[in-house]
């Protein structure tokens, strides 16, 4: 295993990502009298955006919470190849659209908002680029309008909002989908879950133009080739399943049961400094829902041991600009995180989903089970 030029290309970043988590506990103590603040903030909100929407809207954006299949279809994929129900960014008046955003920031930290609206916005980004390559097509060439019409879901308000069940009520929840992301928010009996969290972009990184080297997921990636690059040759043979990516196992949408594989290195054969790698990867993703929702969540990653806590890498681990795809997979959590193949020829093209696989969608609090099923 070559891993040597990892570790020296990393080395820097395990020294900057290396963050002051306790190995075991990892988040700060839940305080009741703050997530029940937190859950009312959100019940505020969601009951403000409803109020916004005109009668026809609401019709489209409010759903009964046991429509399991309503609840589970949403995809990633843009809307012409996967089309989404609810209402439309796209439909809302300035108001409405304020009191969208300050329904979603309610659920979410500061980290986690500034991702969602970023991979809105990256959507903008991706049609210029795109008609800059369709561009340069001869205006005979079929491709061409081809090209133009399916460039057309590269739209930052071609995302769509549901809510399900009343936020009056003790159990509810919302679903925002689109290119590129969904995120299910379910509300109950004071609790919150935030699962399941999908994340992408494309291009990753911006190659050129006015927005040339921003990037998305970033931290993602970097927390998790530095607990890569500190790994022993011992441990790697545990952590590195293969040099071949597996994209059937990530488990995106309809891929619910995906966390019933284990793979990969355990918590409890990392040593202290690499435990604090892992916990720092895990808080990534916990630390985009809001700081209550995300101690809960750090709690139930606690309970269930170090021995059911795994780190598990795909793809050469030399090479961490290639194709390669992670996973940390636990009773209460399953992360996947991996890179497909993008326009140019290489790999600037992500893809990430948060899961719990005791509770998606709330399930296990709402006594519901939730089939999930492909959208396209």
């Amino acid at each position: 295993m070559k891993a040597f030029a990892l570790r020296t290309v990393c080395a820097a970043a395990v020294l900057v990502l290396a963050v002051p988590i306790n190995p075991v506990l990892g988040h700060e103590k839940l305080d009741a009298g703050l997530e029940k603040a937190r859950v009312q903030s959100m019940q505020d909100a969601t009951e403000r955006f409803l109020a916004a929407l005109d009668e026809e809207q609401r019709a489209k954006a409010m759903v009964s919470l046991d429509d399991s299949e309503a609840r589970t279809i949403w995809s990633n994929l843009p809307v012409s190849m996967a089309p989404r129900a609810g209402v439309a960014v796209a439909d809302l008046t300035a108001p409405q659209r304020m009191a969208l955003h300050a329904m979603i920031s309610a659920a979410l930290s500061s980290q986690g908002y500034l991702k969602t609206t970023t991979i809105m916005w990256h959507e903008d980004i991706l049609r210029d680029l795109t008609d800059k390559v369709i561009a340069q097509l001869p205006d005979d060439d079929p491709r061409k309008a081809e090209g133009l019409a399916f460039a057309a879901n590269y739209d930052a308000e071609k995302f769509f909002v549901r809510v399900f069940g009343n936020p009056i009520d003790d159990d509810w929840g919302w679903l925002l989908t689109g290119h590129h992301y969904a995120a299910s928010i379910t509300v109950s009996d004071g609790k919150i879950a935030f699962f399941p969290l999908f994340l992408g972009a494309s291009p990753q990184v911006v190659p050129e133009g006015r927005f040339a080297g921003w990037r998305i997921m970033q931290h993602e990636a970097d927390r998790a080739l530095a607990l890569l690059s500190s790994l022993r040759d011992n441990q790697l043979k545990s952590a590195v399943i293969s040099n071949e990516v597996d994209a059937a196992i990530f488990a995106g949408p309809g891929n619910q049961d995906a966390h019933l594989s284990q793979f990969g290195i355990t918590a409890s054969d990392l040593d202290t400094s690499q435990r604090r790698l892992l916990y720092g990867l895990v808080h990534e993703y916990l630390g985009d829902a809001s700081d209550e929702a995300a101690s809960r969540q750090q709690a139930a990653i606690d309970a269930d041991g170090l021995g059911s806590l795994r780190f598990a890498w795909w793809g050469p681990a030399d090479e961490p600009r290639g194709r390669y795809m992670f996973r940390v997979q636990g009773p209460s959590v399953l992360i996947d995180y991996i890179r497909e193949r993008s326009p140019d020829g290489g790999y600037n093209h992500v893809h990430s989903i948060l899961r719990d696989p005791s509770n998606d969608y709330g399930a296990g609090w709402l006594a519901r089970h939730y089939e999930e099923k492909h959208s396209d």
